[in-house]
């Protein structure tokens, strides 16, 4: 999709592009208004000094307050187009990281604190720059204008003014390539803290279990430390680039006001000119100070933009296919399904119960993600009625051929909700309920169907998680379905009863489960033994 981190900037801001033009011509608006402040007022001073009379003072006073009208309003509307380019700029490039974690080829690796990271501080920087570029445009237009004045007052200031500007320029440009490394150091250490966070939160119950409690907060406690020096390196280099920025308008002020001063009492500028250069001096360190702060802004966005990158740049993990998934016979040609196991030869019934146990658990977790095309197999293919299963588009298949991992995550939302995403209806069938014994689930539950589960069914204990994921793949009804170990935390006399129950609802559909529990496999038509090689 993006070719570089900095294209990626761009395509963001040019997303934004009606926004930003908008509050760019506002704010030059604004920023000329702030300008010619002091002009006016040098003008006035001059022509009441020269020649003044209450009828041209009034005259000058007008004109200053139309300015200042003309600069209020631009603001103000100026600063909401602004603020709609940040929202939409940062929620633009957190769509596109959105769409590439959930497109079906996979191949995201990153954990989800670190996604969390991106998907918000990341992007929150890149839409903060976006807010700013509008205001620096302008501080820029309004700088080069204010030069222009200052050479038609003098040659000497104006010389002087251009040349603390390209001083400023140079600082920023030294000072801002520090503040983007230490910004992306500071961004990598932060998604750590925060994915030790999620990791920890999520394994609360497992860690107390063992009693691990003490060792899971001295991790954290380490990384949250370096996360918090990491931001203290990134915000002092932001600093020294603001203080340099500071001392450069001050000493450019300085020189200015003293040059100004000389020119004057030599009788080479008159008084009212002397405001105006002196005004327009202190004015332009505004503008130069919204430059150093771009220059921070653009650094920490590029940073950002750069990590947002490494994410949508990650290649697939499969291909897409094109075709229609069709028939009800799988088979393994020549497939290894993990190091030293032999090469799988061998086919699944057209229709009911096939069980598949494998000695190895690496093997038995490769079976579910090789046929759901998480990933392909090394060696060997798989086919689906004779086609290799590659050949067929990714969404089509998995409907299809429809895999309830291990593993199954709950959505967040109610029971009734879980069981019935992927029927396409309100609510589920009272037999796929019944079946995966769901049914004791809701009876239990606080609010029946309508109970929370909670972010990824944390609400629930793990057997009540397991039978709920079992009855949302059983609702579903697809022409084969495949199911990796689907009650290893539900009691041994639930299991029995539930593995009879989907026999008997499946019928002669095609379910091939991944298991080697006694319950399901004395169930099966057709049990396929998988071993290492000896």
């Amino acid at each position: 999709m993006m070719i570089a981190p900095g294209h990626l900037l761009r395509a963001a801001l040019w997303a934004r592009r009606r926004d930003l033009v908008l509050a760019t011509v506002l704010y030059s608006s604004h920023q000329l208004g702030e300008a010619m402040v002091p002009v006016i007022i040098g003008a006035a001073v001059s022509g009441a000094v020269d020649h003044g009379s209450p009828a041209g003072l009034a005259l000058w006073l007008g004109v200053l307050g139309a300015d200042f009208l003309l600069l209020s309003m631009s603001y103000r509307f100026g600063a909401r187009a602004s603020t709609r380019a940040k929202q939409y700029t940062g929620h633009t490039v957190r769509l596109w990281l959105t769409e590439r974690v959930v497109r079906p080829a996979g191949g995201v690796r990153n954990t989800p604190g670190d996604l969390l990271s991106r998907a918000s501080s990341d992007t929150t920087r890149v839409g903060a720059y976006a807010g700013q570029v509008a205001a620096a445009i302008a501080a820029a237009v309004v700088l080069l204008v204010s030069v222009v004045l200052l050479l038609r007052f003098s040659v000497l200031l104006g010389a002087i003014s251009l040349a603390g500007a390209a001083t400023l320029l140079a600082a920023q440009h030294v000072v801002g390539r520090l503040v983007h490394a230490r910004s992306l150091t500071e961004q990598h250490a932060q998604a750590r803290a925060t994915a030790l966070a999620e990791d920890t939160v999520r394994g609360l119950r497992v860690l107390k279990g063992i009693g691990a409690e003490d060792g899971a907060v001295t991790e954290y406690a380490k990384a949250s430390r370096r996360a918090i020096a990491a931001a203290r390196h990134a915000t002092s280099s932001g600093a020294a680039l603001a203080a340099a920025g500071a001392l450069l308008s001050g000493g450019y002020l300085t020189v200015i006001a003293g040059t100004g001063g000389y020119l004057a009492l030599t009788g080479r500028i008159g008084l009212g000119a002397l405001v105006s250069a002196l005004g327009l001096a202190q004015f332009v360190i505004g503008p130069m100070q919204v430059l150093a702060g771009a220059a921070v802004a653009h650094a920490r966005a590029a940073a950002s933009a750069a990590r947002v990158h490494e994410v949508l740049t990650q290649p697939p993990a499969v291909e897409e296919g094109g075709g229609a998934a069709s028939g009800t016979t799988v088979r393994f040609e020549r497939v290894r399904l993990a190091a030293g196991h032999t090469e799988l030869t061998v086919s699944t019934g057209p229709g009911g119960l096939t069980g598949i146990t494998c000695a190895d658990p690496a093997a038995a977790a490769a079976i579910p993600m090789l046929l759901a095309r998480e990933q392909d197999p090394a060696e060997g293919r798989i086919l689906l009625a004779g086609r290799d299963i590659r050949d067929s588009g990714l969404a089509g298949l998995r409907a299809h051929l429809l895999v309830s991992p291990h593993d199954a995550v709950l959505m967040p939302g109610t029971i009734a909700e879980n069981l019935a995403a992927l029927t396409g209806t309100p609510a589920a069938p009272a037999d796929a309920i019944r079946a995966a014994a769901a049914d004791q689930v809701v009876e239990v539950a606080a609010d029946g169907l309508h109970t929370e589960v909670g972010d990824r069914g944390e609400a629930l204990s793990g057997g009540q998680r397991q039978r709920v994921a079992l009855a949302r793949a059983l609702a579903a009804d697809p022409p084969i379905l495949v199911l990796h170990d689907p009650t290893t935390a539900v009691d041994a006399v639930t299991e029995d009863r539930i593995a009879e129950r989907v026999k008997q609802l499946r019928g002669a559909r095609p379910t091939i489960v991944v298991t080697n529990s006694p319950a399901w496999l004395t169930r099966c038509d057709h049990v396929i033994t998988v071993q290492p090689a000896s």
